[in-house]
């Protein structure tokens, strides 16, 4: 019987130990090293049952103190008390901001994790095909149609060299059953051999010229059409949305590029100077191999082409209202790259928004998901960008 309490205290004592390690290296510039960059990815994934496993943890101590090993049931009790208040008020800090910026997060629901993956879309098509590559569409269908409902053109993250348009297929299929049509679209990524800086820019540009034309044969309302995108992404769809509003995008299918009716993005790489100076990695990896690649060679080379892909250049007081959902601790965009951004944008004149999440990093609402075959849909820092973006559409009549 002894055996079993140290087995359990011991048990619960690691993980309690735990919590308190992810504390301690959240505390740190989240671009200086992996640990703390991974730690910061924890909170808004797996902060519930953290909090759980304090509630266990400490519910075990005290027990011990009556039954098991005394030393050891009250070493495991003080941690334990520790851990729970650390991560009962990192998941309620991260709510409550949620709740500040119009969403919600139920950290209960959030024990109960899906996967991001596992849903098909109802349609693909080919919108273009570039360079003799089909660039595809992938389209998830409202469930109810009774008038044509709003439609979000969706552009994928992945530091312009990689991602896919149906990774956080849950997110697709979740906005599709709350009664938008949903168009996530390919564009042709980078290499280290092929520069697309003044390529994938077009090729979104004629995504959103295919959707206009398109929309209502998918019960979609070509007139309320919303432009979203993370990271890369993010870029793309703020650099596509104002840049039709001042009327110089440019569509590699020919067409007039519409003007959405707002945009919504994520963790948006609007300066690229940011992540390639300040951004975790070194000279091997992430933003310092991605931006070379995408424009073709280092900024020092081409200024004009990293002035080409900088939010800040298309910036007028024409913009479409804006609502951008940053990460407080983003280590691979630098957060103050994206906050200096929003202050332009707001001097210049654009309706934009901004909601911060605290204690969140890069990818806070589905980056964890992609190195655990998936899991993180639901997730608080899901649940997050889900209602935020509801609430936000709702608010501008562009939701069904």
């Amino acid at each position: 019987m002894r055996g079993a309490w140290y087995a359990a205290l011991g048990t619960t004592l690691i993980f309690t130990t735990l919590t308190l390690v992810l504390f301690v290296a959240s505390l740190f510039d989240p671009a200086s090293n992996l640990f703390t960059w991974l730690s910061l990815l924890m909170w808004t994934t797996f902060g519930p049952h953290l909090v759980l496993l304090g509630a266990i943890a400490l519910f075990v101590g005290v027990l011990g103190l009556r039954k098991g090993p005394r030393k050891l049931s009250m070493l495991g009790t003080v941690v334990a008390v520790i851990a729970l208040i650390i991560s009962s008020a990192i998941v309620a800090q991260v709510v409550v901001a949620v709740s500040a910026g119009g969403g919600s997060a139920n950290p209960v629901s959030g024990l109960w994790l899906y996967s991001m993956t596992d849903y098909s879309p109802d349609v693909v098509a080919t919108y273009n095909v570039a360079g003799g590559q089909a660039l595809h569409a992938y389209i998830y269908t409202t469930l109810s149609s009774n008038s044509p409902a709003p439609v979000i053109l969706y552009i994928h993250g992945g530091s312009f060299i990689g991602g896919t348009a149906t990774a956080n297929a849950y997110d697709l299929h979740w906005f599709a059953d709350h009664g938008w049509l949903v168009v996530s679209v390919e564009y042709t990524l980078a290499n280290s051999s092929y520069a697309t800086w003044n390529i994938a820019p077009n090729d979104v540009a004629c995504a959103l010229v295919w959707t206009s034309r398109n929309a209502a044969r998918f019960g979609g309302d070509p007139s309320r059409i919303v432009v979203a995108g993370d990271s890369a992404g993010g870029n793309l769809a703020i650099n596509l949305a104002y840049s039709a509003a001042l009327g110089v995008a440019h569509s590699d299918c020919g067409g007039t590029v519409p003007v959405p009716r707002a945009v919504v993005v994520q963790y948006p790489a609007v300066d690229p100077m940011s992540p390639y100076d300040y951004g975790i990695g070194g000279a091997d990896v992430g933003p310092r191999v991605a931006t070379p690649e995408y424009i073709g060679g280092t900024p020092e080379q081409y200024p004009d082409r990293i002035a080409a892909i900088s939010s800040a250049t298309y910036l007028s007081s024409k913009a479409p209202p804006t609502l951008v959902i940053e990460p407080e601790d983003d280590g691979l965009v630098p957060s103050s790259g994206v906050y200096n951004f929003v202050n332009q944008a707001k001097a210049a004149g654009v309706n934009i928004t901004m909601v911060k999440i605290p204690w969140a990093n890069h990818g806070y609402d589905q980056l964890v998901s992609a190195h655990l075959g998936g899991l993180g849909a639901n997730s608080i820092g899901d649940q997050a960008y889900l209602t935020i973006t509801e609430n936000y559409l709702t608010q501008r009549g562009l939701s069904p």
